[in-house]
């Protein structure tokens, strides 16, 4: 790993990640919701198998992100199509008639 590696613990598991965007308050707090959600798969569920917890969470927090990407996606096509069409109009008025 780089020298801008942070350690954290998820279920008492030492994990070493770099990512320069993020500083170590962001990282720890990334971790934290991780650890947060496998417990919740642990109570609710009765998932005990670690590595299980693992994937499941990274899927639930890949498809939140993607979601959330197409949200986003769909706004920026509505504000894009919305400015075309101010633009369309303000070029109509200040054509000479």
């Amino acid at each position: 790993m780089g020298k801008n590696a942070v350690t954290v613990e998820i279920k008492k598991i030492p994990v070493e990640i770099d990512l320069p965007e993020l500083g170590y308050v962001e990282i720890a707090d990334l971790a934290a919701k991780v650890e947060q959600e496998m417990h919740r798969l642990q109570e609710e569920d009765g998932v005990i198998d670690t590595l299980r917890q693992a994937l499941t969470v990274a899927l639930l927090f890949a498809a939140k992100a993607y979601l959330k990407q197409l949200a986003d996606g769909g706004k920026i096509k509505e504000d894009t199509q919305r400015l075309d069409h101010l633009i369309a109009q303000l070029q109509g008025t200040l054509e000479p008639k």
